[in-house]
């Protein structure tokens, strides 16, 4: 999709700033959600791919199961970042349908990317307790409503009905992979 923002920085990103930044999000991301930085294109998919992999690799060597690591390796990428685009896709419309204004699709994509750490945090350990996977995309959700309001302006109950609408379709989708 075109950058619909002109006002954007299309700057290449210090790989120091993105660490400190990180660093700082794991610390307090409720604070640091609120705080979206302008990453670069190539900057924001080399982090969204780094927490896939580590997520996905550390939960099959945890197992011990060298399968379920190589598949951290070279499918959880791929599964995740599609799901990240389709969840900023959803966001990105949403804004156009429901907001009546466009925001930038990067702009999202690293909110949602963001967003998601929980999520792969509680991913590691899901091989022993798979439930810990609906409570981490839980906390996604809790700093989807914080980062909606903030940074996007949306009204807190309707980033709330948002978070709770993805929290359903997540939830659904785990209880059919686990029990069809």
């Amino acid at each position: 999709m075109r950058e619909v923002n002109p006002n954007m920085n299309h700057q290449k990103t210090n790989v120091k700033e993105i660490l400190n930044y990180l660093k700082e999000f794991v610390k307090n991301p409720v604070l640091k959600i609120t705080e979206i930085p302008s990453w670069d294109w190539m900057s924001l998919i080399i982090v969204q791919i780094t927490f896939a992999v580590v997520s996905g690799v550390l939960a099959g060597a945890i197992k011990l199961n060298l399968l379920r690591a190589l598949s951290g390796i070279f499918l959880m990428p791929i599964v995740s970042t599609v799901s990240s685009m389709l969840l900023t896709t959803f966001f990105y419309y949403y804004f156009q349908f429901f907001e009546n204004r466009t925001e930038s699709y990067r702009r999202l994509f690293a909110f949602v990317t963001l967003a998601s750490i929980p999520f792969y945090i509680f991913q590691i350990a899901s091989e022993y307790f798979p439930p810990v996977t609906l409570i981490g995309f839980g906390f996604t959700s809790l700093l989807c409503v914080v980062g909606l309001t903030e940074n996007f302006q949306v009204d807190r109950k309707r980033a709330y009905q948002i978070a709770v609408f993805l929290y359903l379709l997540v939830l659904a989708t785990w209880l059919l992979n686990k029990y069809i």
